[in-house]
């Protein structure tokens, strides 16, 4: 049986990150894929929405049809562009000598993988194991899916015309730059959350000035609300929220909550322990309850954001080859690609009395600083909190 040093299950971000970590540290990689380099974030949702977003900021004429956006030349772009990046990433993996099997891996151990291919069965060994297999949408119980009217957000680009009003439940930070796509494509966008902020657990001011910036592009946000009721009548769906809040949309998409794909990883006879929505458990080292064996990425319960999942990477690579390394995600910045950005990293002045910190914060606004008068915003801001 031919043996890596590390087998990696899952080839999107964060297994991409992890293959080329220890690639470039000397170990022998194997990544094993069952469909396209990249995975779901890569090549279904929030890669294609940023770059649809830039193409409409950069190239809007290029995309312009009978004065509104030609959406079937833009997504077909957007499709060609993803998947040309998706050979690069699959040649950058082969230059740096990373071995790379399409088919479903499935652990039988902790040092034996066995791989399904085109009706073919064989086994690597392997010293250690990354599981990166990613996640799926899951529906509301009461709002299940329904092609091309209610879809999970793995399936914006299988639309096949543009909403004129679109309702998106579940704001994260895909969701709001999903919304500032939909409005860049000419509909008229609500977006829910049954918080009463975007991101409760992120700066107050920065995600204040995220929300008027929402709301300046005339994106309608329904926050703390949940929805009651709906009623397809055939020509709009009828949206009634908890507090008696009613409107009309013509597409609803979920981005409500995920479970994790590991039904197909034989969890229960490894002795891999699983959370009630199917995610994989795991410590601060990202190693799972059998020894040698880790995981990271979306499958270990959390919602996707690339610069986490290459930070899980890189962190499980180094501990698959004998490191000693905690994930600290405090230190990865998080960003919201949104009309007027936002990233922050760290923790904010509210938060830094629970971490032992004595914080104290500093603001400069942008209409402060001479580059404001060189064309540039004027509504951001600086912030930097210390101790």
């Amino acid at each position: 049986v031919e043996t890596f040093d590390l087998i990696i299950i899952g080839a999107g971000t964060a297994g991409v990150s992890a293959a080329m970590r220890a690639s470039e540290k000397g170990s022998r990689v194997c990544i094993i894929e069952q469909q396209k380099i990249g995975g779901s974030c890569f090549n279904k949702g929030l890669y294609p929405i940023q770059l649809g977003l830039n193409l409409l900021k950069n190239n809007k004429s290029e995309f312009s049809r009978d004065g509104g956006v030609d959406f079937k030349k833009l997504f077909s772009t957007i499709t060609n562009t993803t998947s040309s990046l998706s050979q690069l990433w699959e040649k950058k993996l082969i230059d740096s000598g990373v071995t790379i099997v399409i088919g479903r891996g499935l652990p039988l151990s902790s040092a034996l993988v066995q791989v399904r291919s085109n009706k073919e069965t064989f086994d690597f060994g392997a010293k250690k194991i990354i599981l990166a297999t990613g996640s799926d949408p899951v529906s509301l119980p009461t709002l299940p899916f329904e092609d091309d009217i209610i879809v999970p957000m793995d399936d914006i680009l299988k639309i096949k015309s543009i909403p004129e009003r679109v309702f998106l439940m579940g704001a994260g930070h895909h969701s709001c730059e999903t919304a500032l796509f939909y409005q860049k494509l000419g509909s008229k966008v609500f977006l829910t959350s049954d918080q009463s902020r975007l991101f409760p657990d992120q700066d107050p001011d920065a995600i204040d000035y995220l929300e008027q910036s929402l709301k300046g592009l005339k994106i309608k946000l329904l926050l703390g609300k949940k929805i009651s009721s709906y009623f397809n009548n055939e020509e709009s769906l009828d949206i009634t929220l908890a507090e008696g809040v009613k409107f009309q949309v013509d597409k609803i998409i979920l981005n409500i909550d995920r479970q994790g794909n590991s039904d197909d990883l034989d969890c229960e006879t490894l002795g891999i322990m699983r959370g009630a929505r199917k995610e994989l458990l795991v410590n601060d080292k990202l190693e799972t309850s059998v020894p040698g064996i880790y995981a990271i990425g979306s499958v270990i319960g959390r919602k996707s954001r690339p610069g986490v999942s290459i930070e899980e990477g890189k962190i499980a690579a180094d501990n698959a080859m004998g490191k000693d390394r905690s994930i600290n995600y405090d230190l990865v910045p998080f960003i919201v690609f949104s009309e007027s950005e936002i990233a922050t990293v760290g923790c904010f002045s509210d938060q830094a009395h629970y971490k032992g910190f004595r914080g104290i914060e500093g603001r400069v606004e942008s209409k402060d600083l001479d580059f404001s008068y060189l064309g540039h915003s004027k509504d951001g801001f600086f912030k930097i909190v210390a101790d």
